[in-house]
């Protein structure tokens, strides 16, 4: 009976055999791909980091781990690009002689699957949307529609293999026999269908490694001037098999799919075998990529839903040009893939065919080719001769429509260099393998053999690179139409400084109400982000009015918009400390100490005079001992009301006598409630007892101040500088309605998001004008951004101990978030040196806080030096003026070519967007890209602030909800504006109409949603 299973067994082999490699070979004999290599120790001692494996083995023993090629860091001329070549052609001169490793290229452009891209980055912002509560996600995908038909899916890959000829035949015999012996003592049963653990060779690994190291060094590396090269990121091998399996088989593998592979969890399969254990282990990397089938039609590959020709360079161009002049001729509409097999010794493989010609070359027909042979082994002592192979695939959903695009790409490819192409390849499933990257190392097309320089000029190597690869939570697009993501906040820089630069009609309002939108949607966000606006100008009224709108009536309170007026009622102390702290704490006093440079600030020096920083620090210093200690101010009844009834209604006021209320000091008061528990009330004393701005003027008289500074004098006109700080305040307690007494206007406690418009309380354009816009830019930081920069160890010191628990949690709540501060139009402050020093000390401080400062103007130069120096991005709407690019180039090392595209295509508004230069600093190196920002005409509607528009969307938010309002708007005006609707309509409007325009649109807009919804509209 045994002896008949095992004929039984035997016959079943043979068949499978005959039926894999004779009769028809299944899709999976065509792949190479076998297991994975699981993480050593030594690989975590190098990378501790590392979670997933990151290598591939193949069933040759050939190792191969796969890299995400983004393109170029910074913008290149020809010119740069020809350094970069000849940087590469040093670098890689030496290993790309010798046998053993070998590279794959490959670039992939599917403009069909744009939209399911882009929906994967948008994922992550909708869920948010939902998570917090705010009806946002018609915004989020009006803009992934706007942009689905502007760009394309973009995979850039570049695979490493390390062969078994890496080693020499007595080392692969040697290492090949330990396996076995290994295999033996540790019983390892036979496992012909699963991922074994035996098949790795360790000495192998040791060489790939090593191999990847220098490889990511040498592309990293190789930019012009010193300057970095190409971006790439290693892949992981979950990530590396997916994406082959996307290739074989797109229409069955979902974005979430994840191979299993040695170290993963999996439930054993398949039927029990006494002889294989394969049903124990994983199944085979390439029974996981080819789970489909597929039909031959000539020399077409049909799968489930695509047809896909096949192309394959005959002979290679005459002229050899640069990738990016295929990517240009390639019609933007057509999906296609390339892959270009490079390997060593291109020489070495055509040893036949030099020596046949040696014989035959003395014929004159003949002397051409033989003198090309002599040509390239005299190139070869300068330059590595390499073996290169072409293939390109693209597919469509009719055979039709594949042989469209298949001519459409030989076009293309033909006038790539005066390429020779062909589609004829005779095994057409091993055709179309060998144009998916990782799949195989077998190649159909013709073998090319050029000097290391010219292969290297064809590899696609020049796209955009973005070090956000992965997702962001702003979309942005090339101009060319890759997918830009950019996530702002990004552990990838050190610190989160951004500036912009963009004059009136740039379009630096639309990016940064995407900017707005975008950290208002982060991902992983639970509740609405801590954010403070501050402009000149109601150009986020727009973004609040959204907010307020999605969020339910108790939580109307989280965002505001404040239009701030000089008055009584928007007072606020700004010598306000946090609640019990007698003292304010570090932080809070530099921020008081430009504020009051702020105000003794010379209009024409725009900043204070030398000495009035070291007046003031003494100054706040002595203030505040004096109402801490024997100065304090006495509790009077009738002037907090809401403590005068809360000291009643609890009894405090009876537990003690007359006598000692009256000389009960507002401290005493504070402790007092704050200990029973009346949190607001005590906060409410203390606001009696710190000081406030008139009492600097009477400190001016302090003994300390007058004897070490009553001599002092300015320079100039010789006044005594106490004589000039105190006019200065006193002019400042008599125009300043808003800080001149104490706090009356407070921000609710649940407030998080808000936007305060400083347009009517900013100065004019002179400079005395600047110093008051300057001061006013500083009142409205504190009073929205005041708490963002509390920490434990600054905090503490200032408490008396009962309120420590009640601040640590206060701490720990605003630490855990990100906090963004917006200043908008700042080029208003004049350049005032204390308003600039509270924002660079902001920046440079805020990622210890988790603040992301944000500083917009219309130029680079109207940002100071030293906050350009810190920034980490840039973001510049519009080119030709000389200030600007002038700091690009000095100050950033912005090349010639990137500012010639700024000029050229950075001019404001059209129809598919508004083009800028973006500029990142990040940890993985500095990044210079041309980027567009297209809008969708819902997002136009949401956030625009024309007042015609703003009316008109109002009334209809009130009227079918903001959700319908921004569709029906969007239908009919998808340019974003009514404008040109309502002039015509007031034009065209009789004496006799009682109804604005405005109200008129808007009734006609509510009507026509109701006869398609068929609801009732409230009138």
């Amino acid at each position: 009976m045994k002896l008949l299973e095992s004929g039984v067994e035997a016959a079943e082999d043979i068949l499978a055999f005959l039926a894999k490699y004779m009769i028809g070979r299944d899709l999976a004999s065509y792949c190479e791909l076998a297991t994975a290599v699981g993480l050593t120790d030594e690989d975590i001692k190098r990378r501790p980091g590392l979670r997933d494996p990151y290598t591939l083995v193949t069933r040759d023993n050939a190792l191969l781990s796969v890299f995400d090629v983004q393109g170029t860091y910074q913008i290149q001329s020809p010119d740069d690009f020809e350094k970069m070549i000849e940087n590469l052609r040093i670098r890689q001169n030496g290993y790309m002689r010798k046998h053993g490793h070998s590279l794959t290229f490959s670039f992939e452009r599917d403009p069909d699957r744009a939209l399911d891209e882009l929906m994967r980055l948008a994922e992550p912002q909708i869920n948010t949307a939902r998570r917090i509560g705010i009806r946002s996600e018609d915004i989020i995908l009006d803009r992934v529609r706007r942009n689905a038909p502007l760009v394309a899916w973009e995979q850039n890959l570049l695979v490493v293999y390390t062969h078994m000829s890496v080693m020499t035949k007595e080392e692969s015999k040697r290492e090949l026999k330990l396996r076995r012996q290994e295999a033996v003592d540790h019983k390892l049963p036979r496992i012909e269908h699963g991922q074994s653990p035996a098949s790795v060779l360790i000495a192998l690994k040791y060489r790939h490694d090593a191999m990847l190291d220098r490889i990511r060094l040498d592309y990293e590396r190789c930019g012009p001037d010193g300057k970095l090269g190409v971006m790439m990121r290693q892949m992981s091998a979950h990530e590396a098999v997916k994406a082959v399996r996307v290739m074989v088989n797109r229409e069955r593998t979902s974005q979430k799919f994840r191979p299993t592979l040695p170290g993963d969890r999996f439930t054993p399969h398949g039927r029990e075998d006494k002889r294989d254990a394969s049903d124990l282990t994983a199944p085979l990397i390439s029974y996981q990529i080819c789970t489909n089938d597929v039909r031959t039609k000539g020399e077409f590959i049909q799968t489930d839903e695509l047809v896909h020709g096949n192309l394959s360079i005959e002979l290679g161009p005459q002229d050899p040009l640069s990738f990016s002049a295929l990517l240009d001729n390639v019609d933007r509409e057509i999906p296609w893939r390339i892959r270009i097999d490079l390997s060593p010794g291109g020489l070495d493989e055509m040893r036949g065919r030099q020596m046949m010609v040696a014989f035959v070359g003395m014929l004159p027909a003949n002397r051409q080719i033989r003198q090309s042979f002599v040509d390239l082994v005299e190139r070869s002592k300068e330059d590595a001769i390499c073996s290169m192979k072409i293939t390109i695939s693209t597919w469509s959903s009719t055979e039709i429509g594949t042989r469209r695009r298949m001519a459409a790409l030989e076009k293309a490819l033909q006038a790539w260099g005066t390429c020779l192409v062909t589609s004829v390849h005779g095994d057409p499933v091993g055709a179309w393998a060998s144009t998916i990257p990782a799949f195989t190392t077998r190649n159909l097309a013709n073998r090319l053999v050029p000097p290391l320089p010219d292969a290297l000029r064809m590899l696609p190597l020049q796209r955009p690179a973005t070090p956000w690869s992965t997702g962001g939570n702003m979309l942005m697009r090339t101009l060319d139409g890759k997918i830009y993501p950019i996530q702002l906040g990004s552990r990838l820089q050190d610190t989160w400084i951004d500036l912009f630069a963009g004059t009136p009609g740039s379009g630096k309002s639309g990016l940064l109400s995407a900017m707005c939108s975008a950290t208002l949607h982060n991902a992983g966000n639970v509740k609405l982000p801590l954010m403070m606006i501050v402009e000149v100008g109601p150009s986020s009224i727009g973004q609040i009015q959204l907010i307020r709108d999605s969020l339910p009536a108790p939580r109307k309170n989280e965002a505001i918009y404040l239009r701030l007026q000089n008055s009584p009622e928007f007072a606020v102390n700004l010598f306000d400390t946090q609640l019990g702290a007698r003292f304010p704490t570090a932080r809070e006093a530099d921020f008081l100490i430009d504020f009051l440079n702020a105000l003794c600030a010379d209009p024409e020096r725009r900043a204070a005079p030398a000495d009035c920083a070291r007046v003031n620090t003494l100054l706040l210093s002595i203030a505040y001992e004096d109402r801490a200690g024997k100065a304090q101010h006495l509790y009077e009844s009738h002037v907090a009301p809401e403590v005068d009834a809360v000291l009643a209604s609890s009894g405090l006021r009876a537990e003690f006598d007359d006598e000692w209320w009256s000389s009960a000091t507002w401290y005493e008061v504070t402790d007092m409630l704050f200990e029973r528990g009346f949190i607001r009330e005590a906060s409410y004393a203390q606001r009696q007892a710190v000081p406030c701005l008139p009492d600097f003027t009477a400190c001016l008289n302090h003994e300390t101040i007058r004897h070490l500074f009553g001599e002092a004098r300015l320079d100039g006109n010789g006044e005594s500088i106490l004589t000039y700080m105190r006019r200065c305040f006193t002019v400042a307690a008599t125009s300043y309605a808003l800080f001149n007494s104490r706090t009356r206007f407070e921000l609710n406690s649940e407030t998080r998001v808000v936007a305060i418009d400083l347009n009517d309380v900013i100065g004019s354009k002179t400079p005395e004008g600047n110093v008051k816009s300057a001061i006013m830019f500083l009142f409205a930081r504190h009073m929205a951004a005041k708490n963002y920069f509390l920490r434990e160890e600054t905090l503490l010191p200032v408490l008396p101990p009962p309120y420590h628990a009640y601040h640590l949690k206060r701490v720990a709540e605003i630490q855990d978030e990100k906090k963004v501060e917006f200043f908008d139009e700042t080029h208003n402050a004049g350049g005032l040196k204390p308003f600039e020093e509270t924002l660079i000390k902001d920046g440079r401080e805020g990622r210890k806080a988790g603040v992301r400062v944000v500083a917009s103007s219309q130029y680079l130069t109207d940002h100071p030096p030293a906050l350009r120096a810190a920034a980490t991005s840039l973001y510049v709407l519009r080119g030709g003026n000389l200030g600007d690019e002038a700091v690009l180039r000095d100050e950033y090392g912005v090349s010639s070519e990137a500012i010639r595209r700024l000029q050229l295509e950075a001019v404001g508004p059209g129809p598919d967007g508004v083009n800028f230069l973006a500029l990142f600093k990040t940890k993985v190196g500095f990044v210079v890209q041309m980027l567009t920002n297209t809008v969708g005409p819902i997002e136009l509607w949401a956030f625009s602030t024309t007042l015609e528009d703003v009316a008109l969307r109002t009334r209809l938010y009130k009227r079918i909800g903001t959700y319908a309002a921004r569709k029906i708007l969007a239908e009919h005006f998808p340019l974003g504006t009514a404008i040109e609707t309502i002039e015509q309509m007031r034009a065209a409007a009789s004496s006799t109409e009682d109804a604005t325009v405005i109200e008129q649109l808007a009734n006609n807009l509510a009507a026509a949603y109701a006869a398609t919804t068929h609801r009732q509209i409230p009138t």
